[in-house]
């Protein structure tokens, strides 16, 4: 085998190489200060058109009044520095952060008012909405359609529809409060997955809906003071209840605390406290051919009957 011998100017031509590479990866932050008469969108553009869409940090600053609109980036941050807000100018009919097609794409730390919604993350794309105020969208807090993604630590309230909206979707919760809104907490929907983990999900109509075969796996939930049902499962769809710290606290909703209809699963394991709910019982199995396994255990009351197991 031949060696190589690295000559001074090889060595220097391989480090430009590996820093144009770098560049793309680890570029500087842009600011934006829409104070100062900045935009967003305008940022976006303007790297779009040179080109460059993967690993930008843009730090915002100030009160954006525009509707933004995210295509095809890769390892993307929009982060509020120090603190944001984005105000919609579309009167409730378009998004106010539109994510379609994009990789990677995180907004951190922003407050967001109006839109139809708040954050919608569509055509494959994922995103992770981490420590953002989401508030008085028209129709949904959040939206996933046929994408996937994380919500961390936000505060999701006031919609005049959902909170959480996932459809055909794969996301995962943790730590965020979803309150007020008109309509459910979160919902899931057309063969999602939702793993829900120490969220609060309080004063809505329903606290979570899955429904069109979809599956829940919720650890650690405080779900109370909702209209309706603390959980709703439909159309043969599953939820699991497990416990990780705490477990899962249902209780103080309208309706019942789990309400399992129509060819529907749900499972109890590790501690969950399910009781004291205004319609009795907690755990209810209705029509038609719903099943429960570990509905005795939660505390709180059920019409849900369990084969017995021979050892």
């Amino acid at each position: 085998m031949k060696s190589r011998t690295w000559t001074l100017g090889s060595i220097c031509s391989l480090l430009v190489v590996i820093s144009a590479a770098t560049s793309t990866l680890y570029a500087a932050p842009i600011r934006v200060n829409c104070g100062g008469g900045g935009s967003i969108n305008n940022a976006l553009t303007s790297l779009a058109s040179a080109g460059n869409t993967r690993g930008i940090t843009i730090l915002v600053a100030g009160t954006c009044r525009e509707n933004v609109v995210i295509t095809a980036f890769d390892h993307l941050t929009l982060e509020a520095s120090p603190i944001a807000t984005i105000q919609d100018q579309s009167n409730g009919t378009e998004a106010l952060i539109e994510i379609v097609n994009s990789y990677d794409v995180t907004v951190m730390g922003f407050t967001l008012n109006g839109g139809s919604a708040g954050v919608s993350c569509d055509a494959d794309s994922n995103c992770t909405l981490y420590l953002n105020s989401i508030q008085r969208a028209a129709a949904i807090g959040v939206h996933f359609g046929n994408s996937n993604g994380q919500i961390l630590n936000n505060n999701i309230s006031n919609t005049a529809g959902k909170g959480i909206a996932i459809y055909s979707s794969s996301v995962s919760t943790v730590s965020n409060t979803i309150s007020g809104n008109v309509k459910a907490g979160v919902e899931v929907g057309y063969k999602s997955d939702l793993t829900a983990t120490s969220d609060t999900i309080q004063n809505n109509a329903i606290g979570i809906e899955v429904i069109e075969g979809s599956v829940l796996r919720a650890n650690d939930l405080t779900i109370n003071g909702n209209s309706s049902d603390g959980v709703d499962l439909e159309s043969s769809s599953a939820a699991s209840f497990g416990q990780i710290n705490t477990g899962s606290v249902i209780t103080g909703n309208g309706g019942n605390g789990v309400s399992n209809n129509d060819l529907s699963f749900a499972s109890f394991s590790g501690t969950n406290n399910v009781s004291g709910n205004l319609t009795q019982p907690d755990i209810a199995c209705n029509p038609q051919y719903s099943a429960t396994r570990g509905a005795s255990t939660v505390g709180g009351t059920t019409n849900c009957t369990e084969p017995q197991h021979s050892k």
